[in-house]
């Protein structure tokens, strides 16, 4: 028996051995071939283009697991420049270093024995990438897929993942007029999952690059603007190309001074903003509008968020004027091609501040869980020319009661920047707009019901016009400091006595009169934006329903 149990120990130890040895024979004779098809294909495939090198291979026949350590793969100058002359260089140049690529599961036998990659997983270490897209390529070859560029080669590949870690990328586009778009990128994820290149999966539309599922994460991306105002951060940007959807966890545009440093840097007015938008989706992105640096976005949201804009109006104003940048002629002047079909937000607050120079205090307007959906904005000459209207509808409540919607119109490639906009407020309790129009206009509200406030403008750069009415009940003011009018000091309390009797209308309709409808009209101010046109429209025409012919005696 004992002699038994040395029989098979001896029968398993030489198995063993021979194992280990074949195995080793195999992985030293095979790691010969796989280094020298390795460059061979690279070579082939690419018309001599690239080269491929690389450190030490790792081949374990036994567990099916290859590692090569410092891959490059660099594009040859010389031969691209042949190509350009031959009018057949591709419009994509990559050039990549890996600190190491690991295969587990690789059939190796398959390989071998019929050109076939059958493998659980590529993981790529550090990979650093640069792609240069040069759009004034001129490649008159017909153009081949991957898997006709590797057929004769490799039959098949079946991949269950495939891993990039920590990956840096450098994308550089090239205009036709030669100029440049850079854009750097780090710390990306990517993965590739279930990835079948043969004859079949070819013409398979629901993958993409091959794979059935291809997913690209990026933890944070930082970005100072090119005024060096503010930081721009997104995090946790996830984008799934399978499924055409973008998300970022947040997008926040933070400025790098504080209120009063933003305004000694600037020394002139211009607008403060805080910015941040939650929870944003994008669905049906494409992965090749992204490689072509376009935005076009099927429907898109964004879910909470804050918006906070200050102006200091004791500072002088800033020289030139802001014609031409209303938000339809910005649209049509952004280098980015843009198409967004629909979006929608909801949850944002918003507000308003603005010192007064005459008193230095800072009044607030406040518009609170603002939202709405925009529709067609685009600066694509084709879609503008199928619809020439991006629309948004916006809702809130402003201050704390007032019901607001309002609903904007602009003409899209319109020179002249026309637009249309109509809005309505409900049930406000206007001692609510104390905290601006005491700090701004040194008027206290002693006390208005705002029924409903409707309007309806239309306008351009130049000016705007429409209809206002306003219903409402007990307006009553007060004015906080004496005023000069017509060279008389008077004081407060009278004003604000003779205002209420005589110059201001309490409500609206008066008794046993018609509803009053004031139709405003208002020239713009070029040095000012395009809300201070709205609101000035609007303004005015409060005005002409408030004010009695008296006002102009005070």
């Amino acid at each position: 028996m004992k002699k038994s149990w040395k029989i098979i120990l001896f029968v398993a130890g030489a198995l063993a051995v021979a194992l280990l040895a074949g195995g080793w024979y195999l992985g030293t004779h095979w790691k010969k071939l796989l280094d020298a098809e390795l460059r061979r294909y690279v070579t082939e495939g690419s018309d001599s283009l690239y080269t491929l090198a690389y450190g030490k291979i790792h081949l374990n026949v036994l567990t099916g697991s290859v590692a090569i350590d410092h891959v490059v793969l660099l594009p040859d100058s010389a031969v691209y420049d042949r190509l350009v002359h031959e009018q057949r260089a591709p419009e994509v140049l990559y050039n990549a270093r890996l600190g190491r690529v690991q295969v587990t599961g690789l059939k190796i036998w398959r390989y071998f024995l019929h050109k076939e990659v059958d493998a659980r997983s590529f993981r790529l270490r550090d990979p650093e990438l640069t792609i240069v897209h040069d759009m004034r390529s001129n490649d008159t070859t017909p153009r081949r897929s991957f898997y006709e560029s590797v057929s004769r080669s490799i039959r098949n590949f079946r991949i269950g993942e495939i891993e990039l870690a920590n990956t840096s990328l450098l994308f550089t586009q090239i205009r036709k007029d030669s100029s440049r778009k850079i854009t750097k990128l780090g710390n990306l994820d990517v993965v590739l999952r279930n990835l079948a290149i043969d004859s079949i999966s070819q013409n398979d539309l629901t993958r993409v690059l091959y794979a059935q599922d291809f997913t690209v994460g990026l933890r944070k991306w930082e970005y100072r603007t090119a005024d060096s105002l503010y930081w721009m951060r997104l995090s946790n940007i996830s984008f799934n190309a399978v499924a055409k959807q973008l998300t970022v966890a947040s997008f926040q545009l933070d400025p790098r001074y504080s209120k009063s440093e933003f305004d000694k840097r600037i020394g002139t007015q211009k607008d403060r903003f805080q910015l941040t938008f939650n929870n944003i989706v994008a669905d049906g992105v494409l992965l090749r509008h992204i490689l072509q640096q376009e935005a076009v976005i099927r429907k898109a949201s964004i879910d909470g968020g804050e918006l906070h804009v200050y102006r200091n109006r004791g500072l002088p104003m800033p020289p030139g004027d802001l014609l031409g940048k209303f938000p339809n002629q910005l649209l049509m002047k952004l280098e980015l091609p843009l198409r967004i079909d629909t979006l929608t937000a909801q949850g944002v607050q918003v507000s308003y501040s603005e010192v007064n120079p005459g008193n230095g205090q800072t009044g607030v307007v406040e518009f609170h869980q603002a939202g709405g959906t925009f529709r067609n904005i685009t600066n694509v000459d084709s879609m503008v020319q199928k619809n020439p209207h991006a629309t948004v509808d916006l809702h809130a409540i402003l201050m704390r009661t007032g019901k607001l919607k309002a609903h904007f119109d602009f003409a899209l490639g319109n020179d002249a920047g026309a637009f249309a906009v109509s809005g309505k407020l409900n049930d406000m309790d206007g001692r609510e707009m104390n905290a601006a129009t005491k700090p701004l206009g040194e008027v206290s509200i002693r006390s208005a019901k705002i029924r409903e406030l409707e309007w309806h403008i239309r306008g351009n750069e130049r000016s705007a016009a429409g209809t206002l009415t306003m219903r409402y009940d007990d307006l009553k003011i007060d004015f906080l400091k004496d005023i000069v009018a017509k060279g008389k000091k008077r004081k407060k309390g009278l004003v604000s006595l003779i205002a209420n009797l005589m110059v201001i209308q309490n409500e609206n309709p008066s008794p046993g009169q018609p509803l009053r409808t004031a139709k405003p009209k208002f020239t713009r101010d070029p040095q000012k934006s395009f809300f201070n046109l709205v609101w000035k429209t609007i303004f005015t025409g409060i005005k002409e329903t408030v004010l009695t012919d008296m006002a102009a005696g005070l």
